[in-house]
Order: structure tokens, then C-alpha cells, then sequence
């Protein structure tokens, strides 16, 4: 865990739609005051400051929602409040997610002259019979013109896709795939549609309605599919779902799976600092207009501050790890525990010890959740 650097999470939690799969703390709005929800966010970064001021900021991270809803002018006056409160790394990474039909040449020119320097785009799916299983707003021709935008300004950006989608093969994914890899985007992000709780995709899943959606041994494929294609494509996999050309990992979310320190702030945007030597869980309220009124009060009563008990510290530091498929030093278990679990993991040839160290064999790495569980009782 790193304590001299924070990377920054900026959550907005607006959108034009709400997609079937999203969990994520979003609400639909047609429109919003920008100017009015700019006080919040700038009166929650001084006292985030006046917490952590001594710390250096790695990367910022707008996320949501739909960020590139925002006006340049909000992001703007953001960063330059950032700018005021704390030092800036050299090479601070400063991303936007963005919708396609929310990029437009002039506004992302904008962007780029504020300080944005990468942008992630939700592209999802490259033909429309799939965006509109997927409740997405935007066409394929949309997509494709806003990718062009981008690669206009920025140098370095990100392409969001989901795989695992109703009525889809694994040819059909191959085929998807290799138009994706003919884009040429120096960073992708490919992950298989889960089905998450509070979703209206989850209310259709128990209702039997949601039809179509492939078998685990053709997501199984798909999986095997992506990872040698993005190789071929000279892409590393350096995380689960995460493939970048060398030079463009995306530094934010390292963080996340180092565990390294970072804060979020918005409504319902979730960190983990270290204060002292102690581990803190960090959450916002979830409500916008609740999360508003209590960050702009004078007794300002959020983000909830929790202290995280080292057990639960080594066990999300593990899942995490995982994820980028690091090697798990066998000393940090006990061993007596720990025995066992990984005698049974290794006759299911998920994991093998070499030179005392658990290390994740290709089955294991389809298999990274059971693998977690069956460890986080070890310590």
C-alpha cells in the first residue's frame, strides 16, 4: 500500500439512460445544473484536502454516470481546484469516460486543453441488434465516428466492450473482435457480461425472461478467444479483462488492484486510505441530492470514514491482487489453514507452489473468484 500518493476517483452520477446490466450508482436525468452541482464537488475536495493534504495526486478519474455530459467549463474548474490543493504528479494519468453520442469534436478539443489526457469510451458492442439488447443509446456508426474524434485528440484512450451477450457465439465474438483489434486503440477493456443484483437485466434474469444468454463453457471460449487474439495483436493482459499496448496501462486502476490509496468523491464513490499505518474504508452517501446537501452543510457529514480490520485488509488485498495476476507469497497464510486448500486447488490444477509462492495456472485464471474464497479463510 502506497501512502504518499492518492489516486482520485470524481463520481457523476448522471445519465441520458440507465442500462439493463449497470449497477453503478447512476440515476437518469435529462438535464442537470451544472453550476449548482459544482459547489458540492468543490467544497468535497477541501475537505478532502484539509484530511490529506500532504499527499501527492497519481492520477484523477471521472467516472459515472456519464461524465462527458459535463461542460468542459465543470471539469475545468475541478482540475484547477485539484491543482490548488495538492501536489500533481509529473505524470499524472487524467481520465473522462465517456457515451459516443456525447463526443463531439469541439468539446473534446476542450478537453484535451484543460488537462483531460485520456478518455475511456463505452462502446460495448460494434453491431446494433447487440446495443439494443444492451439498452445502449448510440448506433454503430455513431461509435465508430466518436472513436475517430478521439483518436483525433488524444493519444491515449480506452475502448470499453462487453462479450457474453444474448444470442452470441464465440464465432461471432471472434469475428467482433478482430474489427475491435483493427481500431487500434492503445488500451481495451473486454469484459463478460455479468448479470448483478439491482439490475433491471437481474429482474428479467429471475423472471426467466432474459433469453439467449450463452453457456459457461462458451463464455469459457470467448474468454480463450480474447486472450490470444489481444496477443497476437501485440496487446498484454495485465488484468482480468484489461489489455493494453506497452506504455498504455491505465495507471488509475493499478491502483485499485494494488491497493494502493485512493479517494472517490461524489455520490456513492467508495476509497481506502491509510492514516497512520491504519487501513480506512471511505463511502459517500449514495443519494445525489441527500449527498449534496450534506457535503455543502456546514457540518459536513459525509464521506462515512471506517476503519477496516486487517483481516478483511489482507483479504481484499488478495482479491485484488489476483486480479493482476500476481504470485501470492505463501507467508502471508497460515499455514496449517492454508494447507489443505491448497492441496485441493492444486489437484484441480487451478494454482501450483513454486519457490514459495502460489502461483494461478491458465484454468485458475477462469476460475479467479472461487480461488479468492477458497484462500480468504487462510489467513
Amino acid at each position: 500500500m502506497e501512502e504518499s500518493s492518492l489516486a482520485l476517483y470524481i463520481h457523476w452520477p448522471f445519465c441520458k439512460i440507465k442500462c439493463p446490466y449497470c449497477d453503478f450508482n447512476s440515476y437518469k436525468r435529462e438535464s442537470t445544473n451544472q453550476s449548482h452541482w459544482l459547489k458540492a464537488y468543490l467544497r468535497a475536495l477541501e475537505l478532502w484536502s484539509s484530511r490529506l493534504a500532504k499527499r501527492e495526486i497519481k492520477s484523477i478519474f471521472f467516472g459515472g454516470g456519464t461524465p462527458s455530459l459535463l461542460k468542459p467549463d465543470f471539469v475545468g474548474k475541478v482540475l484547477q481546484k485539484i491543482y490548488s490543493l495538492w501536489s500533481i504528479n509529473g505524470n499524472c494519468e487524467i481520465t473522462i469516460e465517456a457515451n459516443p453520442n456525447s463526443v463531439s469534436e469541439s468539446k473534446f478539443k476542450l478537453f484535451r486543453e484543460i488537462g483531460i489526457n485520456r478518455v475511456s469510451v463505452g462502446v460495448q458492442a460494434l453491431n446494433n441488434k447487440d446495443l439494443s439488447y444492451l439498452g445502449r443509446d448510440h448506433n454503430r456508426n455513431q461509435a465508430i465516428r466518436a472513436i475517430e474524434v478521439i483518436n483525433t485528440w488524444f493519444e491515449n484512450y480506452n475502448l470499453d466492450f462487453i462479450y457474453g451477450r444474448q444470442h452470441q457465439s464465440a464465432s461471432e465474438w471472434r469475428d467482433e473482435l478482430l474489427e475491435i483489434l483493427s481500431l487500434d486503440a492503445p488500451h481495451l477493456s473486454l469484459y463478460q457480461l455479468t448479470i448483478e443484483e439491482n439490475t433491471n437485466f437481474h429482474k428479467l434474469f429471475k423472471r426467466d425472461l432474459l433469453k439467449g444468454l450463452p453457456t459457461q463453457e462458451i463464455v469459457s471460449d470467448m474468454f480463450d478467444i480474447t486472450k490470444q487474439l489481444c496477443k497476437n495483436g501485440g496487446y498484454k493482459q495485465y488484468e482480468t479483462s484489461n489489455f493494453a499496448k506497452k506504455g498504455f496501462k491505465c495507471k488509475h486502476n493499478i491502483s485499485y488492484w494494488k491497493y494502493d490509496d485512493y479517494i472517490g468523491v461524489g455520490p456513492g464513490a467508495h476509497g481506502r486510505i491509510t492514516l497512520s499505518g491504519k487501513r480506512y474504508a471511505t463511502e459517500e452517501e449514495k443519494s445525489p441530492d441527500v449527498w449534496f446537501e450534506k457535503t455543502v452543510s456546514l457540518n459536513s457529514s459525509t464521506p462515512k470514514i471506517t476503519p477496516i480490520e486487517n483481516k478483511v485488509v489482507l483479504e481484499e488485498k488478495l482479491i485484488m491482487n489476483l486480479r493482476i495476476s500476481g504470485n501470492i507469497p505463501v507467508s502471508i497464510f497460515d499455514y496449517e489453514k492454508l494447507n489443505p486448500v491448497v492441496f485441493h486447488l492444486e489437484e484441480n490444477k487451478l494454482i501450483k507452489t513454486k519457490d514459495n509462492e502460489i502461483v494461478i495456472r491458465k484454468r485458475g485464471k477462469k476460475m479467479l473468484d472461487y480461488i479468492a474464497r477458497s484462500l480468504v479463510d487462510c489467513f
